[in-house]
């Protein structure tokens, strides 16, 4: 993906954990422990691409997704098509 997208993605991604209920999505432990980490993870990607370090950005990105994936708060599908570059 290129940059842009990547940022596109992470403001995605931090608008919805913004707004979403933090309590429905309590897993197992009753700890949003994950959810604060992966908010934390989305203010540093753009930092990656800043500094030239875009395979560590695509890697947090991924597990980032990977959390929201296993929160049930989106599908595969859905982050499939948020990786999708903008149609022309």
């Amino acid at each position: 993906m290129k940059d842009e997208k990547i940022l596109e993605v992470c403001g995605v991604y931090t608008e919805k954990l913004k707004s979403i209920d933090k309590d429905k999505v309590k897993l197992y432990y009753n700890s949003n422990e994950q959810l604060e980490h992966i908010e934390w993870m989305l203010t540093q990607i753009p930092i990656f691409l800043k500094t030239g370090r875009k395979e560590k950005a695509n890697r947090w990105l991924g597990f980032v997704q990977g959390v929201l994936w296993a929160r049930k708060i989106y599908m595969i599908e859905d982050m499939k098509g948020h990786n999708k570059p903008d149609e022309k």
